[in-house]
């Protein structure tokens, strides 16, 4: 895999890196379209690195992905308990996955 935004081979210690921040768009927080790896330099000391980011992300999700993305920012969303435990056990499911590899 490479960084989003700037093609870096990710190995060893990367980031998921959020195009719409997990901290201002909660109802993005855990959507795949809007998490990709990201070197920590992109990811931190460029926070970001948004233009190519964007750049990037039109390529992996299409105007269409992008523009749902850019939609949904938004939207204000809070998650039920529920809903976070479901959450919780899709990505624990997805982590036992990968690792099977």
């Amino acid at each position: 895999k490479q960084c989003i935004s700037c093609n870096t081979i990710l190995t060893g210690k990367f980031d998921a890196g959020h195009y719409y921040n997990m901290n201002n768009h909660w109802n993005l927080r855990f959507d795949l379209e809007n998490i990709w790896g990201q070197c920590v330099r992109c990811n931190r000391s460029l926070h970001g690195n948004l233009i190519e980011y964007r750049k990037r992300l039109l390529t992996q999700i299409g105007e269409d992905g992008l523009k749902r993305l850019d939609d949904e920012c938004h939207v204000i969303r809070k998650f039920t308990k529920d809903e976070l435990y479901e959450i919780q056990a899709e990505f624990k499911k997805k982590l036992k996955d990968i690792k099977l590899y």
